[in-house]
């Protein structure tokens, strides 16, 4: 398994959870802040609505949470009532732009961001939304150009600056982007994105501060696969194995569907340690989790084979080849057990 960076094309989605969360600025949205998290909160916002159907902030409250939930038709419903009353607040429109990247219409998200920056000029909120939107698109240096337009208004904001890093790291351009990464982080210690592809950059670049990095996202997100796995990946590199196992262990004690972390394990002890008994039981569990994982299956042929069980060999290697056509390693395989015969 190869590093991913968490960028755009890797986890659009979760882009779109950010695209999808803007900053509350009235009373009426701060006072249903908490509510937005239980679940009868669609109940409550729409009980003070009967009570003031005149209060936009309310219908512009309520679109938010419903497009937080995905119900994308209400939400438009209630957005544009909400524009009905008023449309001179940007946050509207940035709502709206949310709306319509959702379902495919970005020609209409553009344009609903340019309304918010046209009412409020310097405000960041609009600039910071269309490089969002730039960097989806992968249109990176005018993702880094509003990236540019969200740092002169306000220097401290991290993400404007994770935008600009990710744009560098898609121009091929790795130093530049660590020093965006980096500045992100320290102005937002809490940035598990930043902190994460700062480990990988360094350890792309070789260098072992990279496990320091990993160790902070671990921090920041204890249930994360992708980072755990990444410092098991990291140790393993740098071959210090027992903490590469140890590390495989725990993310198995937190996800025990994780299949790869299985194979690293039976790879460690089957070209490592040389302990044929555990790396087989570990690639079993892995092709449990994973039946078509054909690494795993080759890699358990491929320890039959030194164990001396070439008719298990054999077949895990012509399993290998049934999964992925014309597997090259387990072709190899079957040649060396023939010539072996």
């Amino acid at each position: 398994m190869r590093y991913r960076f968490l960028k755009t094309g890797f986890a659009l989605g979760v882009l779109m959870a950010i695209m999808a969360s803007c900053n509350s600025n009235t009373k009426s949205e701060k006072k249903f802040d908490k509510a937005v998290t239980v679940s009868d909160s669609v109940v409550l916002i729409t009980n003070e609505i009967e009570h003031d159907s005149s209060d936009y902030t309310l219908w512009k409250t309520r679109a938010r949470l419903y497009l937080k939930r995905g119900n994308v038709d209400v939400a438009f419903r209630d957005i544009n009532r909400a524009l009905e009353l008023n449309r001179t607040d940007p946050d509207l429109f940035i709502i709206l732009s949310d709306l319509y990247f959702t379902i495919g219409k970005v020609d209409n998200s553009l344009s609903s961001i340019r309304k918010a920056i046209d009412l409020q000029p310097d405000n960041p909120a609009g600039y910071l939304k269309m490089a969002r939107v730039k960097l989806i698109l992968q249109k990176y240096p005018s993702a880094t150009a509003f990236a540019d337009k969200v740092i002169a208004l306000n220097a401290n904001n991290p993400e404007a600056y994770y935008i600009k890093a990710i744009s560098s790291l898609e121009q091929k351009d790795s130093v530049k982007a660590l020093t965006f990464m980096k500045i992100a982080a320290n102005l937002d210690t809490a940035f598990f994105a930043a902190n994460f592809n700062i480990a990988v950059v360094l350890d792309a670049m070789n260098d072992t501060i990279a496990g320091e990095y990993f160790k902070k996202s671990i921090q920041l997100k204890p249930d994360n696969t992708l980072a755990r796995y990444s410092l098991g990946m990291f140790y393993q590199k740098q071959g210090k194995y027992d903490s590469a196992l140890a590390t495989y262990n725990r993310l198995i004690a937190l996800h025990p569907d994780n299949a790869e972390a299985h194979f690293n394990k039976g790879f460690i002890y089957l070209t490592e340690w040389l302990d044929f008994e555990k790396a087989a039981n570990e690639f079993n569990k892995a092709i449990e989790i994973k039946p078509d994982y054909t690494a795993a299956v080759y890699n358990l042929g491929r320890t039959y084979e030194v164990m001396g069980k070439k008719a298990l060999a054999a077949e895990k290697y012509r399993e290998a080849m049934k999964l992925t056509t014309n597997y090259p390693l387990a072709i190899d395989g079957l040649n060396r057990l023939e010539n072996n015969r």
